[in-house]
């Protein structure tokens, strides 16, 4: 479906008048280009006059109804004063349909703004596509003056929240800030069913989602220390990850081994926040999600001291005795915790190696953990290893030249990946036997959000940024380039190349895993001479150029098989020799190796033999590591190689029952042979149909192929031919 046809689709009918005329646009566009003389110059400004007048009417639509919903919103909230005082229920229900109807609109203006934005940039394209005049430069400065698209709606959110749950509560007070702390420790409480789930949503669908959740929970401001306003509140949240230039914690993480560790530092706010959080995560197979998390404060001068192993806890440990706010055991644990974070940091021989950067809007009932979600939106992962020869965060624990908030051009770009789809995780604690609440697992399964069960930003991170560090990648990286997630289905499939609204100059697309794959560095080779140079970056993967001038030799060939980085090199090394199996392998198969096979080689010519020759070695794919995601058409396939398999056997069996009903002594033997062979195929072929359906519902790797049965086949086949014809030769004729 064309975007003309989805934006009138998405029109919503109250505000259809105030949308981008793109349909006109593009017909005026159409017209001007099939005149005999051409598109002109009259033609251009009266399309830069439409174009501007209607930017001028969604820039000012959108302020005027932002302000509209602030003033409707100011108003519920005095309403909501006044009836807490004179509880009258028609009030509480009159207004509670009030809210609902700005949280609506709101929800509404959200998508109002990526539709008109996408629809901006989609005429415009098509303008500079057509037309020789470019418009483009120029219109994206008349854009950011009048950046609809910038709207933040979170103050909005944070305020319907608070009117939600001020109707809706009994006994708890809502809207109050608290602090991180506030929700660190957790005590393992017996009967206590514990789910995680992660989740990808389309810029589309963000605003929708949060304006589902808070019907049902009230917004969490996290804030440093104590209560804040919503003009000074900053939804920042900034993370640190520490690893070993072996990418010990990685690969761990990546291969969800029992035990694995990840250790950051994090805080909240501007990078001038004073107080740091040191927390580790270890992953236990308890059951699918299972995991443990704590986490302690440091002050930020102290940081370099205490991953180095010169600064020590102490001092609060001290501190925590003399105040007896909390009991010895728990001081113990406190104290043990620290320790064991700090052995396992300078043991490993941690450093910084990302940073990951992110707004955060969380949802949860102050004091209870039994639903809990947050909404992480404008990811940046940012790089604070000093690999590469080239110094970043240096002997500090981070570096000092990122500037907040994240602007979509830095000077450290090179450094940086923008994740262009928000994460919602939605964490449950329910008692035992008890179910999840309805409304989650609506949402849950809703178009709204796509399933990411195993996402990590650090992993993400790491193998987009420092891809030629490691050796595994993650398996959602080929689902991403896909761009799998879904749009709200309106749009779907129109806006997925729209950047987000939520930040200046908007996110960027999801960066390619090619675009970030670093060229095989030169190298030489002492044992047989050989050089080697980078053919390609960029995009395309790289290619190595071996320039050999003992090409030819069996002792000197080069480990060029292909395989899991797991397997030993010797048993790659093995492979290398192997011809490829098919007619034009076959003639190598018996061909005796000559030494002198290159005299007529046309690069060569006759009798150059000292010149090198030139062989291109692709690079060895790494593995990738995670539970595959079955489409639904593998199902198909499956059940059209099960009627194939059916067909062949019904063919089969039809042949030899008719030569059994039909034929002599031997064809009635033939016909025997052919019809087992049948009865025989149709049963495997039910076996293996039943198997792969299990597999594929299991999402087991593999390998799903199977090549016996079809030799077997093709051997029974061949027997009853050869038998049949070998008995007829033989056969005297009758006098």
């Amino acid at each position: 479906m064309k975007f003309g046809d989805n934006l009138e689709d998405s029109i919503y009918p109250q505000w259809k008048d105030n949308y981008v005329q793109y349909n006109a646009l593009k017909k005026q566009l159409e017209v001007g280009l099939s005149n005999p003389a051409g598109w002109t110059e009259r033609d251009e400004g009266i399309f830069g006059q439409t174009l501007d007048s209607d930017l001028t009417k969604v820039f000012n639509f959108v302020n005027a109804k932002f302000e509209e919903l602030q003033e409707r919103t100011t108003k519920a909230e005095l309403r909501v004063a006044t009836f807490q005082e004179a509880y009258n229920q028609k009030a509480i229900e009159s207004l509670t349909t009030t809210i609902s109807e700005i949280t609506d609109e709101v929800n509404q203006l959200s998508k109002y703004c990526r539709t008109n934005y996408a629809g901006f940039l989609k005429i415009v394209k098509k303008h500079d596509k057509n037309v020789p005049y470019k418009l483009r430069p120029v219109f994206m400065v008349q854009l950011k003056s009048r950046a609809f698209y910038k709207v933040n709606f979170d103050s909005l959110v944070v305020r319907l929240s608070k009117l939600y749950h001020s109707l809706g509560a009994d006994s708890l007070t809502f809207g109050t800030p608290i602090t991180p702390s506030t929700l660190t420790t957790m005590a393992n409480q017996a009967g206590v069913d514990r789910k995680s789930f992660k989740f990808w949503v389309h810029p589309d669908n963000v605003m929708e989602v949060k304006t589902t959740v808070l019907k049902h929970l009230p917004v969490i401001l996290y804030t440093p220390r104590g209560p804040n306003t919503s003009e000074s509140l900053d939804p920042s949240l900034s993370s640190v990850y520490l690893d070993n230039s072996a990418f010990d914690l990685y690969n761990s993480k990546l291969e969800r081994k029992e035990g694995a560790q990840a250790i950051r530092l994090r805080w909240y706010g501007n990078p001038s926040n004073n107080e740091i959080f040191v927390e580790r995560k270890i992953h236990h197979e308890v059951n699918k999600f299972g995991e443990y998390h704590d986490r302690f404060s440091i002050k930020e001068k102290y940081v370099d001291a205490f991953l180095k192993g010169d600064y020590t806890m102490d001092r609060q440990v001290a501190k925590l005795r003399e105040q007896g706010v909390k009991s010895a055991t728990e001081i113990e644990q406190f104290e043990e915790m620290v320790k064991d974070v700090q052995k396992c940091i300078t043991d490993l021989k941690l450093k910084p190696v990302l940073r990951t950067v992110y707004n955060r809007t969380a949802f949860q009932i102050p004091g209870d953990k039994r639903v809990r979600l947050s909404m992480d939106t404008d990811l940046c992962m940012i790089r604070e290893d000093n690999l590469d020869n080239v110094t970043r965060s240096g002997s500090h624990w981070r570096r000092m030249d990122i500037d907040y908030p994240m602007e979509s051009k830095t000077s450290y770009e090179n450094d940086m990946t923008r994740f262009n789809y928000a994460i919602l995780e939605v964490k449950l604690e329910l008692p035992a036997g008890k179910a999840t609440p309805a409304w989650v697992d609506e949402l849950m399964n809703s178009h709204l959000v796509e399933s990411a069960e195993t996402f990590s930003k650090y992993v993400h991170g790491v193998a987009v940024l420092l891809e030629s560090h490691v050796a595994l990648l993650p398996f959602w990286l080929a689902q991403l380039e896909k761009e799998t997630v879904r749009a709200h289905d309106a749009m779907r499939g129109q806006l997925a190349d729209t950047p987000s609204i939520s930040r200046a100059e908007s996110t960027a697309e999801i960066q390619s895993i090619n675009s970030r794959r670093s060229s095989v560095a030169s190298h030489s080779d002492s044992d047989n001479g050989a050089s080697t140079r980078s053919l390609s970056k960029g995009k395309q993967r790289s290619m190595d150029v071996v320039v050999d001038s003992q090409y030819g030799s069996r002792n000197d060939i080069p480990d060029t098989s292909y395989g899991s980085s797991s397997r030993p090199a010797s048993s790659r090394a093995s492979s290398i020799g192997k011809k490829s199996f098919g007619f034009k392998g076959l003639g190598g198969v018996f061909k005796r190796s000559k030494k002198d096979s290159r005299e007529d080689s046309p690069l060569l010519g006759p009798g150059d033999h000292d010149v090198p020759q030139i062989r291109i070695i692709p690079p060895k794919p790494k593995k990738v590591v995670g539970v595959l995601k079955v489409e639904a058409k593998v199902f198909f396939a499956n059940e059209r190689t099960f009627l194939k398999w059916m067909n062949f056997a019904v063919l089969l069996g039809t042949l030899g029952v008719g030569l059994f009903n039909a034929g002599d002594n031997i064809g009635r033997f033939a016909g025997i042979l052919l019809a087992v062979t049948a009865l025989v195929t149709l049963v495997y072929s039910i076996w293996l149909y039943e198997r792969r359906l299990t597999m594929l519902r299991n999402k087991d790797p593999g390998p799903y192929d199977e090549p016996v049965m079809p030799t077997l086949m093709c051997a029974c086949m061949l027997t009853a031919i050869g038998i049949n014809f070998y008995l007829k030769s033989n056969v005297k004729p009758k006098p």
